[in-house]
């Protein structure tokens, strides 16, 4: 703002008297030794022309290089932006359940062939249980229910047949082996042509005087089978995962015209092959540890200069949080997450609780102060927290984002045993430069060297220079301003020797940011000590940017543009009153 404002303005008005002096003083010939040269010029008020300055943008005034945490938008906006470090990701596993075998009984189906002479067909059933078994294994206590395991195990069952039966024209034209409901059975082969039909798989025309051999493939195991006539799979009372299984054979025995010399009763036995059973996928209701204590911290660096001053309060709007959770388990959760700001080692903390991570894929969540303004369809939660601009309150060192993660054990869920899976957390922080009520940004500046040419200038008696503008702002904020006279070495002069008031002290503020509000300024100059012009050098001025000021409605949800909007400074008049005296002894 100095290079339009002030070079325009307040330059001028100092350097008039002595640009009058040295005018009229160009004749080489003229002896100026042993001559009084003091001289004075002024009267009862001289005026330089009326003129105004250029649209001062602010993108003229808080100008940025692009290394700064705050940034400009490709439409003009000031926005506060930052980006969490990138952490490591959280890998949930749960591992590979195995249920082992605890007892197997062969029970034996018996079979009676009565002696005697058969003429024609006969044929009669023969059902029963002909095989037990039982395992069990320890559940993972990330495993709170079970709906249905995948497994990858193969059954293998021998089953024999008695002497009784090894007689001419009996036959076996249909057999079925029945498992228990809760078994999945996927591919079967047997010695004997068979199908599989639901947990059964059923033979045609098995021989009898030979070893029956059949191959099952147990795809699954159904914790909800509501049949559990032969047996059932379970979670007991200690946590372990309970097995209890018995195989059940029904066959259709026919004999064709032979004579039967012996006869007797004998059993069909069965013998079963099958390892440890690994449990490899599952549906049901997990609680696995998601070590997800980090989702990472933020170093604020390049604070622009508008944003450092003690009294500037970073007090936005709308200041946005935007939270990425890119979750590839199956398995719904929450964060609980604790935002902490440092600044010289004081923490300013907020809590953002029950943010809910889908399954599958990638959660958005964005954390607002207030919701006006976000698109919910871009994300999955929106979460408005009234306090959250406090975290910025004041810019601080730095940002950290710290959670406590958990599965929501309450939902059914698939999961791979034995895989571990990735929770990758991401996020950045985008905050309109937006005012509150309380928001006050800082701009300081000075503009100097003015010395060498006045220091031999002082103004008289009662005299003093006068400057009148009407000054245009379409900023939407209120803009107070105070200027201050300053030596060579810097330093303010004592507003006893030097003084510069400014009235009114503030500027208007534009209540939407589309409209101007215009504020007649009189800014007066006046030495109070004799001699005191001469150690003045220029001048330090502070201009704070707030959205209210005492009396006024607040002008609060209007994002500063750096094209938008701007000052103008219109009908300058300067004007001295009195007498500028220039020493040139």
């Amino acid at each position: 703002m100095k290079h339009y404002l002030l070079k325009k303005s307040f330059v001028p008005c100092i350097f008039m008297a002595g640009a009058i002096v040295f005018a009229g003083c160009t004749d080489n010939d003229f002896d100026f030794n042993g001559i009084d040269m003091t001289v004075g010029l002024g009267g009862d008020g001289l005026s330089l022309p009326v003129s105004s300055t250029d649209t001062i943008k602010l993108a003229d005034v808080l100008e940025l290089d692009g290394t700064e945490c705050v940034v400009v938008k490709p439409n003009g906006d000031y926005v506060f932006e930052q980006t969490g470090d990138d952490v490591e990701p959280a890998r949930p596993e749960i591992g590979v359940v195995t249920v082992s075998q605890n007892s197997v009984e062969s029970v034996g189906i018996p079979v009676t062939i009565t002696p005697g002479s058969v003429s024609g067909s006969v044929s009669f059933p023969v059902s029963g249980e002909v095989l037990k078994f039982t395992y069990s294994g320890e559940k993972p206590e990330e495993v709170v229910s079970l709906d249905h395991v995948g497994v990858d195990a193969e059954m293998v069952l021998n089953i024999t047949f008695p002497d009784v039966m090894k007689i001419d024209g009996l036959s076996i034209g249909e057999m079925e082996i029945e498992l228990p409901a809760f078994m999945e059975i996927g591919n079967a082969s047997a010695s004997s042509p068979c199908t599989v039909q639901g947990s059964r798989l059923v033979l045609t025309n098995v021989p009898v005087d030979r070893v029956l051999n059949a191959r099952i493939a147990i795809e699954g195991l159904n914790f909800k089978a509501t049949d559990t006539s032969l047996g059932s799979i379970r979670i007991d009372g200690n946590n372990n995962i309970v097995l209890d299984a018995t195989v059940k054979t029904d066959l259709k025995v026919t004999i064709n015209n032979t004579n039967i010399s012996g006869g007797g009763t004998g059993n069909i036995m069965a013998s079963l092959q099958l390892g440890d059973i690994e449990l490899n996928s599952a549906t049901g209701r997990f609680n696995p540890t998601i070590d997800l204590d980090n989702l990472g911290s933020v170093e604020v660096t390049g604070v622009p200069d508008f944003l450092t001053d003690g009294n500037v309060v970073v007090d936005l709007y709308n200041p946005q949080i935007l939270l990425s959770i890119d979750n590839d388990m199956d398995v719904h959760g929450f964060v609980d997450g604790t935002i902490t700001a440092v600044k010289d080692g004081m923490k300013t903390e907020i809590n953002v609780d029950d943010i809910k991570i889908k399954p599958n894929g990638v959660t958005k969540v964005c954390i607002c102060r207030r919701s006006e303004g976000i698109d919910a369809g871009q994300f999955d939660e929106v979460k408005v927290i009234g306090n959250l601009s406090d975290l910025i309150r004041t810019i601080p060192d730095r940002i950290e984002f710290s959670a406590e993660a958990m599965a929501d054990a309450t939902q059914t869920a698939n999961i791979e045993l034995g895989h571990p899976y990735n929770i990758k957390p991401s996020y950045s922080i985008e905050a309109p430069i937006t005012f509150d009520e309380d928001a006050r940004i800082v701009y300081t500046d000075s503009i100097d060297g003015w010395n060498n040419d006045i220091n031999d200038l002082e103004l008289a008696d009662d005299s003093y220079i006068s400057l009148s503008t009407a000054i245009e702002n379409r900023v939407p904020a209120y803009l107070s301003v105070k200027v201050d006279p300053i030596d060579v070495d810097g330093n303010v002069i004592d507003e006893n020797e030097i003084s510069v008031k400014v009235t009114p002290a503030t500027l208007q503020a534009s209540e939407d940011g589309e409209n101007s509000k215009v504020t007649p300024v009189n800014i007066e100059i006046r030495q109070g000590e004799k001699g005191a012009l001469k150690r003045l050098d220029g001048i330090a001025f502070r201009i704070e940017g707030g959205a209210s000021v005492d009396g006024s409605n607040p002008v609060v949800g209007k994002t500063l543009n750096s094209e938008k909007h701007f000052l103008i400074a219109r009908d300058i008049v300067v004007k001295l009153v009195g007498k500028v005296i220039g020493d040139f002894n």
